[in-house]
């Protein structure tokens, strides 16, 4: 599938599978984009949150798109429907069933921002919309539940981290690091992109980073460590 510089901004890609950070240790660059990359975030969600400048970043998506080394997330590991769900919740509360108070909050919604008649059950959800539309409906009494997520790859994200920067690229102390993670209960080469996370082990994982001086790339405020769903 051939893509254009302008449709990048709003698509969302996933590393290949074969794809393992450790070996793009000397190419900071590369390595920070293909860290960045995770599934859930449009390219320019990461040039917002993960501070790129998005020209450059878009180029240098396309190429490492046409390398092979960066796929096309799947549409439906992409969030979506919860604005909707949510902000049809607090329609129903305020309106009390109401059409012509139903049409009014729909107006004051399209106001600040948000059209309602713009929210399908498809549409992907933006995490700064659903924060606002969640707190709205807290304030007005409604009962939100947050779950953790079923993340998966976010272990092998952290490892890699941790032996790539830790080793600097040098195979030998990598497998050095490897052996110590095996002491310490976590076998590095158990864990792939598909491999579903344990939150016990990523905040276990998460602490040994930050005793050992390793940045961890930030996970996509989409879903990545919380998933606010409403009933």
């Amino acid at each position: 599938m051939t893509i254009h510089l302008e449709e990048i901004g709003s698509m969302v890609f996933r590393r290949a599978n074969a794809v393992r950070l450790s070996d793009y240790a000397k190419d900071i660059k590369t390595f920070n984009i293909l860290s960045a990359i995770d599934g859930k975030r449009s390219v320019e969600k990461i040039a917002s949150e993960d501070r790129f400048n998005p020209e450059q970043l878009t180029q240098r998506i396309k190429a490492l798109y046409d390398q092979g080394l960066i796929e096309q997330s799947a549409a439906e590991e992409i969030s979506r429907g919860q604005a909707k769900k949510i902000l049809d919740a607090i329609i129903q509360k305020r309106s009390r069933g109401v059409g012509s108070i139903a049409k009014a909050i729909k107006i004051k919604f399209a106001l600040k921002g948000i059209n309602p008649d713009n929210l399908t059950a498809n549409t992907p959800d933006d995490p700064a919309v659903l924060k606002k539309l969640i707190d709205l409906a807290r304030s007005y009494g409604l009962q939100v539940q947050t779950q953790s997520a079923n993340t998966k790859g976010r272990t092998k994200l952290i490892i890699d981290s941790i032996i790539t920067q830790r080793s600097g690229g040098d195979p030998k102390v990598a497998k050095v690091i490897k052996t110590k993670l095996m002491l310490k209960g976590v076998n590095a080469d158990a864990y792939s992109l598909d491999t579903p996370d344990d939150p016990n082990l990523v905040r276990k994982l998460t602490e040994l980073a930050g005793k050992l001086g390793v940045s961890i790339p930030i996970a996509g405020a989409n879903a990545a460590d919380s998933i606010e769903q409403f009933f």
